[in-house]
């Protein structure tokens, strides 16, 4: 994976020590290039322009092969079993290094052994790698529309199910069998795993009639006719590791006349909020049209403490991570090209259930690009 410099590393004042696995933390992955489950060490050392890569001698010759870091080093060359603590001691020391700057999880065990031992261990709320993250270069966004059209051939394959379904009394039925989340869920994951993904973070979201107003609720049971269905579907390339992310509400037959209204609403703050989106607008500009939008059409809102309606910031940044920065809420950030974010206002109201609309888009610098190409319909005919 190619970086483009997007921020000076030189501008550091003491080496960056990172000591994770990079299956889960992006910023390892990011940095190295490497990817395992086990815990490995990466160290940053900024007067000197080196990154130096430390795993076990099993993952040494797959390091070599794998990373973009240069410099690789077996941990048995310091010592046989050694503890965490006393590997990285020791190679602090023979960088002739005493004060190192960690990101927030650090674990506080080393770092308390490493201050014994008189090395300064500054934590970092935010470590530059993740700053960097936020910007994307075009190999990166290439990667993204590659797992957003992966995405959506998962969203029309639950379509086409829903689509073809037929009624009895007020449930979905497929084959003879009563059509669940559960099932389009699993249509999703497999159409995802055809096109080299996986679901990020956990099962996709398909979520029918009012506990469709829980916004994270993942669905199960019956899908009913005349109700709203919340699908929100987060992929990861499996390869290059990026991720997508799009939610559409539809509804096998006409919904009650107040999920209509919601969608209206939904609809006009999405394509306000998509107007707004370019170089130099903040994020609070764009979370704040869609509150207006939706007070002025006598809905809640999240800004001025409402239960219900608009519960939930407009947006996040997509990357390595599903939810990562910048969030598009209530917050001075200042977008920039290279961005990529959601934009997904949504109304939800438990007595009749939730609506929401996402999209995914590239920030430019005079407005922005949509990765998204699915299509927004909120009735599916029922015969």
């Amino acid at each position: 994976m190619a970086r483009n410099n997007k921020l000076n590393r030189k501008a550091m004042t003491k080496p960056l020590l990172i000591v994770s696995e990079s299956m889960r933390n992006a910023d390892m992955y990011y940095a190295t290039h490497f990817l395992a489950s086990d815990p490995f060490i990466y160290l940053h050392v900024p007067h000197e322009e080196k990154d130096i890569l430390i795993v076990s001698q099993m993952e040494y010759e797959r390091a070599r092969k794998e990373s973009i870091v240069k410099e690789i080093r077996s941990s048995l060359g310091y010592g046989y079993e050694l503890k965490m603590e006393e590997l990285i001691s020791k190679i602090l020391q023979e960088e002739g290094i005493t004060a190192i700057e960690v990101p927030s999880y650090f674990p506080l065990y080393i770092a308390e052994e490493l201050r014994k031992k008189r090395i300064e261990v500054v934590p970092l709320e935010e470590v530059s790698i993740t700053k960097e993250r936020e910007v994307k270069n075009e190999q990166e966004v290439n990667s993204m529309r590659k797992a957003q059209r992966a995405c959506e051939n998962a969203m029309a394959r639950a379509l086409t199910v829903i689509k073809h379904a037929t009624v009895n009394g007020n449930c979905l039925m497929e084959n003879g069998e009563l059509l669940t989340s559960e099932k389009i869920k699993a249509y999703i994951e497999h159409a995802l795993i055809d096109s080299g993904c996986s679901s990020e973070g956990g099962e996709p979201i398909v979520a029918c009639g009012t506990r469709s107003a829980d916004p994270h609720f993942s669905g199960h049971g019956p899908l009913l006719v005349n109700e709203p269905i919340i699908i929100d579907i987060f992929p990861r390339l499996k390869l290059e590791r990026y991720c997508a992310d799009m939610s559409r509400t539809i509804s096998k037959g006409e919904p009650k006349r107040e999920i209509k209204e919601m969608y209206d609403a939904v609809m006009q703050a999405h394509n306000a909020a998509l107007a707004l989106v370019k170089e130099g607008v903040t994020c609070k500009e764009v979370h704040h049209r869609v509150c207006d939008i939706f007070e002025e059409r006598g809905y809640e809102t999240i800004r001025k403490g409402g239960k219900k309606g608009f519960l939930h910031s407009t947006g996040h940044g997509v990357g390595l991570n599903v939810h990562e920065n910048p969030r598009v809420g209530d917050n001075e950030y200042v977008l920039r090209s290279g961005n990529v974010i959601t934009i997904e206002p949504g109304l939800y109201d438990p007595e009749f259930g939730g609506v929401r609309l996402e999209d995914m888009v590239l920030v430019l610098k005079d407005g922005c690009e949509n990765l998204t190409r699915f299509e927004k319909q909120l009735v599916i005919k029922p015969f």
